[in-house]
């Protein structure tokens, strides 16, 4: 499924956001946290990205919002991250595609500016917005295997936090150690990263038993 959505976003009219959704899934931060991210807190030549807070759109008051930026959830949340080859390509990919298309946000917000990851209006994404992005992808690939047919299952419900828990369970398989995940995933408690890894652990077990019982007996 996520070789599935990302191969289909690269082919089609949102291939804008491929980047966006590619570095998500590689890094497994909060899409708060790489709405805030700016070009500031990444450091491409040693490999990581400097993770101090995150941007929100709240509610100040009656029918007015606002862009915020925010502390992360705890302590833990500050942290570096490293940045996988793909993760490194996407920043790549979107620091060309901001000059090319000439993307470079202006806006500044509580002291910040240059966002890694804007909108086609020049602003930072926020969380809203890449849920209603999920929302249309989601449903245009669903139309788009049903028209066309074959066997290829249509994509659940995609919400923008399921992407930071697919990434962590894709981390959780290659091996990544439960404490280099907690420091990753910027989790406060270690239980919160191990409940996450046991149940990757019991999958993969379950699937290596399912190999045994495949087994044609002679």
């Amino acid at each position: 499924q996520q070789d599935n959505f990302l191969t289909y976003i690269k082919n089609s009219k949102y291939a804008y956001y491929y980047p966006l959704f590619v570095f998500i899934l590689e890094t497994a931060l909060r899409v708060g946290e790489v709405c805030g991210l700016t070009w500031d807190d990444v450091d491409l030549e040693h490999g990581f990205v400097n993770i101090t807070h995150q941007l929100q759109y709240n509610n100040v008051g009656k029918d007015a919002c606002q862009y915020q930026i925010l502390t992360p959830k705890s302590k833990s949340g500050v942290r570096n991250v490293p940045l996988s080859n793909a993760a490194r390509d996407a920043l790549m990919e979107q620091m060309k595609n901001q000059i090319e298309m000439d993307k470079k946000t202006e806006i500044e917000i509580d002291g910040y500016k240059d966002f890694v990851f804007s909108n086609r209006q020049n602003k930072p994404f926020i969380t809203q917005t890449i849920g209603r992005i999920l929302n249309r992808i989601v449903d245009d690939y669903n139309s788009d295997i049903k028209k066309f047919g074959g066997t290829i299952k249509p994509l659940p419900h995609i919400h923008p936090h399921i992407l930071r828990h697919t990434s962590c369970s894709r981390m959780a398989e290659a091996g990544v150690d439960p404490r280099t995940l907690q420091d990753i995933m910027g989790h406060a408690s270690m239980k919160m990263t191990m409940e996450l890894y046991n149940h990757v652990t019991n999958e993969r077990l379950t699937n290596e038993i399912q190999k045994l019982n495949n087994r044609r007996i002679s």
